[in-house]
């Protein structure tokens, strides 16, 4: 099904692994040509190939299938990962309700750098969660490609609420714990594919970003219902996400 959209995305790889600042790493191995060279064991090889940190600040995020999500003004993206986790439930009075998410975030802001003119970003952000999906695992799915940032959630800072939790995205060296902005349902699919997010930094939790958008969802809802009190359920999901400042 997404083949030959896979086979244009990584046919540019050699191009990434040429520019200057890339690896050195030879792909005189890889047939980019041929559909059986975009499979579960090669992408992680192709991934961790491509170079990391690049300027994205003229990106614009996805926003133009949904309404409800915008980036403040002022704002530019900084950084864009592909996520592939869990969303976490339990079981409630009949129903899954959400506890939280844990997810590992690899850095792809070169891929749309460096592939600017050549292919459109919007394809680009359709297609990685679900290359993400099908060819990583969690809690794995760091173990070939650099992980740049871990996402998880934590408990409020100064809530009152009981068990309240917000989601924080972290590096080695800085984090950010935000709120819900604003969601919508994803634009297909959407009892499959978890909501698209738009969510907010709490003043002095961090300073990795601004605003994160969760957006091109891939899986992650629970069933409709549930019979076992209490009962916790994870779903795999991936994701795309942009963080802005």
């Amino acid at each position: 099904m997404f083949c030959q959209p896979l086979i244009a995305l990584f046919a540019m790889v050699p191009l990434v692994l040429s520019a200057p600042a890339a690896s050195t790493a030879s792909t005189s191995n890889v047939d980019f040509k041929s559909s059986s060279s975009i499979q579960k064991s090669t992408f992680p090889t192709l991934a961790a190939r491509i170079p990391q940190n690049c300027p994205v600040s003229n990106i614009t995020v996805p926003l133009s299938s949904v309404a409800g999500l915008s980036v403040p003004s002022g704002q530019v993206v900084s950084a864009i990962a592909v996520g592939r986790g869990v969303q976490n439930y339990t079981c409630s009075n009949g129903t899954y309700a959400s506890a939280g998410a844990l997810a590992n975030l690899f850095d792809v802001s070169c891929l749309y750098t460096l592939t600017s003119g050549f292919i459109d970003p919007n394809t680009i952000s359709g297609l990685l969660p679900k290359m993400a999906f099908s060819a990583l695992s969690f809690p794995d799915a760091g173990s070939k490609i650099p992980l740049a940032i871990h996402h998880q959630f934590v408990a409020t800072p100064g809530s009152t609420t009981k068990g309240a939790i917000s989601p924080e995205f972290s590096t080695g060296s800085d984090h950010v714990i935000l709120s819900k902005i604003a969601g919508v349902n994803a634009p297909s699919d959407s009892t499959t594919n978890v909501p698209w997010l738009q969510l907010g930094a709490l003043e002095g939790q961090g300073t990795l970003s601004k605003s994160v958008f969760r957006t091109n969802t891939f899986k992650g809802q629970p069933p409709t219902s549930c019979t076992a009190e209490g009962e916790p359920l994870s779903v795999q999901y991936a994701t795309m996400y942009f963080f802005t400042e």
